[in-house]
């Protein structure tokens, strides 16, 4: 730490004493006319010296790398555009396959929907036959039960119009007269 201090110390009394001599001398060096030329010849030596260093070592390198740069920056455009490629054409296979199974699917829907159709189709004729032929058994048993009911229907009528008769007058009825008077009236005519 005592070393910082004592050139700091240094530092400044060499700029005291170096602004006491620029004092005397009446300015900067540089702006005196009679050292302008040697200057202005260090200054084109100087100029030469870094032209020749910065076109044949600097701008080379820096164009080298500008230029790998640039060819890594080519190549990664050239890949991205190859792999964006890739993506369109898989993305164009997956709707191609898409659309195709959609369209697989509806067709199935379709058959699937026919089959099961034709299948109803036939239950419902074959539940219809079943139907109409218990139907027509039905109508043969009622038809059956009516004609007996019928058959039934002039005794019961009959021995009702004897008991009527018989309660109205006070005689008995002839039982053959009266069972063709209800005969006619069952069969819908007069007498």
């Amino acid at each position: 730490m005592r070393k910082t201090a004592s050139a700091a110390l240094a530092g400044t009394l060499v700029a005291i004493w170096g602004s006491a001599a620029l004092a005397k001398s009446g300015g900067m060096p540089q702006l005196n006319p009679a050292d302008m030329v040697p200057q202005l010849v260090w200054l084109a030596i100087a100029f030469v010296a870094l032209y020749l260093v910065m076109s044949k070592l600097a701008i080379p390198a820096i164009g080298g790398t500008l230029a790998a740069r640039q060819g890594r920056i080519d190549g990664d455009l050239a890949a991205a555009e190859q792999a964006n490629a890739a993506t369109r054409d898989l993305v164009a296979s997956y709707e191609k396959r898409l659309a195709d199974a959609r369209e697989e699917a509806r067709r199935t829907v379709r058959e699937r929907a026919d089959a099961d159709q034709a299948t109803a189709n036939a239950r419902q004729a074959e539940t219809q036959a079943r139907l109409n032929a218990r139907i027509a058994e039905a109508e043969k048993r009622i038809e059956a039960q009516r004609a007996e009911v019928m058959s039934g229907l002039g005794s019961l009528a009959a021995g009702i119009a004897a008991d009527m008769f018989a309660k109205v007058s006070g005689r008995t009825a002839d039982a053959g007269a009266l069972a063709a008077e209800v005969a006619t009236a069952l069969k819908g005519g007069t007498r």
